[in-house]
């Protein structure tokens, strides 16, 4: 039988703490779940508490989500983090401290298992990698590309990327079945994508030519297609131009 996980939920409010608790135990994936109604207590269930996942509220007096983060840092491993919030606006910080999951006050029961299940599944696939990591390591077989989004640390294998756009310092990766927030910019992913496929389109945009199977110049597109999906984007014209020339 596969076991249990084990938590800590860090709230102060009262009431959510507990609400928490019970969504928790209602999934059947915990045998240890315990309480902590602010950082400085968080830390001292830490000292002695090694838990799997942190569900962690944001705003709180004296020292805030981030703050009680900024102290895992010094810890040997650190577990998943989930923030559990009511700000929305908090989401790309999230990210950028490599957060695991970010979850929205009041929490949905159906979200709030998946992202259990995703950590479940998370550390499944670092234990199939690892061995891989060793004396018998040859980069010219691993395919994959590590990519850090809002809900962990993800492996793809580049020929499912239709194409990448910039937003900000991050970048929106998109596959033929969904589309991710990635937590580096466009010039770093660019950089892991090694294959003379993709094509990197002005400063905000790459696209795998494999997938490309329209161009359509009155409307200014690109239809890309990957296993019976499509999408269609627009491109600026002269980049149009640049891509008939291919």
């Amino acid at each position: 039988m596969e076991s249990k996980l084990s938590a800590l939920i860090v709230d102060d409010e009262e009431g959510a703490r507990k609400l928490l608790k019970k969504l928790l135990d209602e999934t059947h994936m915990f045998h240890d779940l315990r309480l902590a109604n602010s950082s400085s207590s968080a830390n001292n269930e830490l000292k002695e508490f090694d838990p799997d996942m942190i569900f962690l509220d944001i705003k709180m007096p004296e020292k805030d989500g981030f703050g009680l983060l900024t102290d895992l840092s010094h810890r040997n491993g650190r577990p998943g983090i989930v923030f559990v919030t009511a700000y929305e606006q908090f989401a790309l910080k999230a990210i950028k401290n490599q957060a695991f999951d970010y979850l929205l006050k009041p929490v949905n029961r159906k979200d709030l298992k998946q992202c259990v299940q995703k950590y479940i599944s998370t550390r499944k696939d670092s234990v199939t990698i690892s061995p891989q990591i060793g004396s018998q390591f040859n980069p010219d077989k691993i395919k994959r590309v590590k990519v850090s989004t809002r809900t962990g640390t993800i492996f793809i294998n580049p020929v499912n990327i239709l194409y990448c756009k910039a937003d900000g310092n991050y970048t929106i990766l998109c596959t033929s079945e969904k589309q991710l927030l990635c937590s580096m910019n466009i010039g770093k992913l660019r950089e892991m994508l090694h294959e003379s496929s993709f094509i990197r389109i002005g400063r905000s945009l790459i696209l795998n030519m494999e997938h490309i199977t329209l161009l359509d110049r009155r409307q200014s597109t690109v239809t890309l297609t990957h296993q019976g999906e499509s999408v269609t984007i627009k491109i600026p014209r002269n980049h149009l131009k640049e891509l008939e020339m291919i």
